[in-house]
Formats: C-alpha cells, structure tokens, sequence
C-alpha cells in the first residue's frame, strides 16, 4: 500500500518541476550571438606619446591661432619735419655769423631809449625786407661775436609779407606756439605777432 501512494507522488513532483522549467526556456532572454568579424568597427589607433626629445612646432610659448594678433604692416616713412629743408643763412645782409666786434664797420650802440649792452645798429639801414617794411634792425654781439640779429615790425601784412620772403628763401617752417619758425642743428629763425607789434630774431648758436 506504501508502495502505490509513493508512485502518484513522485510523479507528481516531476511534473511540477517540468512546468517551472518550461517557462524559464519560453521567455527567458537569448545569449548575445557574436557580431561577424568583417562587420566589427576597427579600433582608433591610439595617439602616441611624444618623445623626450620631441619640440612643439609652434613653440612652447606661441598662443594658438585664434589669439593670435595680425602682422602690423609697414607704415611708409614720415618725413622729417623738425629742420627746414634749406640750408640756414650764413649771413645777414654781408655780416657773417660769428663776425668779431672789431671787424665790423658803421656799427654804432644802442644808447636810446636806453643803453643796451652787446646791441648795435646801422645808421644807414634799409627799413625793407623782401616786399615788408620793418621799423628796426638790431645786431647783437654778446660775447664779442655777431650771435643774433632782431628785427621790429608793425601790422599783420608786414607779418604775412615777411613770412612768404622766409618762405621762398628757406622752405616751409614750422608753427610753434605763437611762434612761425626754422630750425638748424645751430640756427633759428623766429617770426611772431603781439597785439600789432612783431619781431623776427635771427639766433646762431656756435
């Protein structure tokens, strides 16, 4: 009697274990079949290291491209303006630069209104210069030398007058100030207008 309740049992036991596999087999995932070879995507080759010796083409401190500034271009050269084109005058009216005291004639002092050392002037003088009319003419020896001539003048025509003679002798000058002037490496020419009063000063400086 044993023997026959044994049977059922066991067969039931089979079959319960036959229905738990079968779903596990049904709707469990499938392995991963492998991709073929020839539809595999090749590997990057990896970036090699630069050696101890290697040099950065651009070198170490070079910016990259996109801070890097433009080439200035050239500029043409500017001409120089600081000297006038022309050579200075080496004299004033056959008095030379430089003339001793005691080599010049009919040079007489200014004494009037007041005596001015070093200062002389001609009784004789031309009161023109180019097409300008000038008041006075003053040659000055301050160290025994002719060094400065100055020349008084009245009204703006005289002024413009006097300009366009300089001109036309040594070239455009240069405006300074309220100063119109030329300039040597030992030499200056200063031409200037006060209220209707000017002056234009001759200055050597040896």
């Amino acid at each position: 009697m044993r023997c026959v309740l044994a049977v059922p049992v066991l067969a039931a036991i089979l079959v319960l274990a036959l229905a738990a596999a079968c779903p596990a087999q049904q709707y469990g995932a499938s392995a991963p079949q492998p991709v073929p070879q020839d539809l595999q995507t090749p590997a990057a080759p990896p970036i090699p290291e630069p050696g101890p010796g290697a040099v950065d083409p651009r070198g170490t401190s070079a910016p990259p491209p996109f801070v890097e500034r433009p080439a200035a271009r050239p500029r043409p050269a500017r001409p120089d303006l600081t000297f006038a084109a022309r050579p200075a005058p080496a004299n004033f009216r056959g008095l030379s630069w430089g003339t001793p005291l005691d080599k010049t004639q009919g040079l007489s002092p200014v004494t009037k209104p007041v005596t001015l050392p070093g200062t002389y002037f001609r009784v004789d003088e031309p009161l023109r210069l180019g097409q300008a009319e000038i008041r006075s003419v003053a040659y000055y020896f301050p160290k025994g030398t002719l060094t400065g001539v100055g020349i008084l003048f009245e009204g703006q025509d005289n002024f413009f007058l006097l300009k366009d003679h300089l001109i036309e002798l040594y070239g455009p000058g240069r405006q300074m100030g309220d100063r119109y002037g030329w300039t040597w490496d030992h030499f200056f020419i200063d031409l200037r207008m006060r209220g209707n009063a000017g002056e234009l000063r001759y200055t050597f400086q040896p």
